[in-house]
C-alpha cells in the first residue's frame, strides 16, 4: 500500500476515535465502545419495517434491552409537566435520568391498540417491572394510562471527518439541509468537534437501510465515501447479540394501568 495513502488512513482512524472519544465525555454517555460497522448490503435504502420490529444487523452494543414507559394523558394534560414531575420522581427515588423516545420503540400489538402520545425509557439494568412499580408509586392525576414495558432500542453515534477544506460546521450545515438524518432518525444531537461531526441516535430499532442512508448522507455532507462514515455502540457493555434471533421480550415482564 502507497506510504500516503496508509498514513491517511491511520489518521482518519485516529480522527474518527477521538473525536467518538469527545462526544462521550461531552454528552455524558458513560462511555462508548468502538464496534466496527457491519458490512451492509448494497440495495434500496426504504426498507421501513413500518410497526414491525426493524431487521437489524448492528446489534451487540449497539443494541440495548431497556424498559419503557408508554402514556397516554386525560384530554388537556400538559404532556410537559408530565414528563418533568416524572423526571423529578425518578431522580428523587434513585431511577436515575429518564430518556424521551416515540411510541416508535414499542411493538406492533401494543401500537394497534393505542398509540401513547410520551414515551420515557428507563435506564440501563431496570426492568419493566421496575418501570410498573415506579409508574404506580408516581402516577400523575393527569395521566389517564400508561404501560411498562421492554423494548429493544439502538443506541448509537455516527462519527464522520469531512474532507479537506470541508469543515465540521459546514457539514452539519449540508446535513441539516438535505433532511435525510431527520427522515430517518426522526430525534438525534448533532455535535460539531473539532476534527469532525458525531450524530448521537437513541430511540426505535433501525433498519441496516436507515442506517445506510444516514452514513451516506453524512458521507455527502463531509465530502467523504459512506464507508468513512463510522458508526459505534455510545455505551459500554455486551447489548444484545441477535445471533440466535429476537430476544422473548414476553419474558420481561411489564405491566399498565
Amino acid at each position: 500500500m502507497d506510504r500516503r495513502k496508509r498514513d491517511t488512513g491511520l489518521r482518519w482512524c485516529l480522527a474518527v476515535a477521538l473525536i467518538l472519544c469527545g462526544a462521550a465525555a461531552l454528552g455524558g454517555w458513560g462511555g462508548w465502545s468502538a464496534t466496527p460497522a457491519p458490512a451492509v448490503a448494497a440495495g434500496p435504502v426504504n426498507d421501513d419495517a413500518g410497526d414491525e420490529l426493524a431487521t437489524t444487523s448492528y446489534d451487540g452494543p449497539m443494541l440495548r434491552l431497556r424498559a419503557a414507559i408508554g402514556i397516554h394523558p386525560v384530554k388537556g394534560a400538559d404532556r410537559r409537566q408530565i414528563a418533568r414531575d416524572l423526571r423529578a420522581a425518578a431522580k428523587r427515588d434513585g431511577y436515575g435520568e429518564l430518556t424521551d423516545a416515540t411510541f416508535a420503540v414499542f411493538d406492533k400489538g401494543l401500537l394497534e391498540t393505542v398509540v401513547p402520545e410520551l414515551t420515557l425509557v428507563l435506564p440501563e439494568g431496570a426492568s419493566a417491572g421496575d418501570a410498573d412499580r415506579f409508574m404506580r408509586d408516581h402516577q400523575p392525576a393527569t395521566v389517564g394510562f400508561y404501560t411498562a414495558r421492554p423494548v429493544l432500542v439502538h443506541h448509537l453515534t455516527f462519527a464522520v471527518v469531512p474532507a479537506a477544506g470541508v469543515t465540521p460546521a459546514q457539514a452539519q450545515a449540508a446535513e441539516d439541509a438535505e433532511g435525510v438524518l431527520s427522515d430517518s432518525l426522526n430525534s438525534y444531537v448533532t455535535t460539531v468537534q473539532p476534527a469532525g461531526l458525531t450524530v448521537r441516535y437513541f430511540g426505535a430499532v433501525l433498519s441496516d437501510g436507515q442506517i445506510e442512508a444516514v452514513r451516506q448522507a453524512m458521507g455527502r455532507a463531509a465530502r467523504v465515501p459512506a464507508e468513512r462514515v463510522a458508526v459505534a455502540a455510545s455505551e459500554p457493555g455486551p447489548g444484545v447479540d441477535l445471533a440466535h434471533g429476537m430476544p422473548d421480550l414476553t419474558k420481561h415482564g411489564g405491566g399498565h394501568h
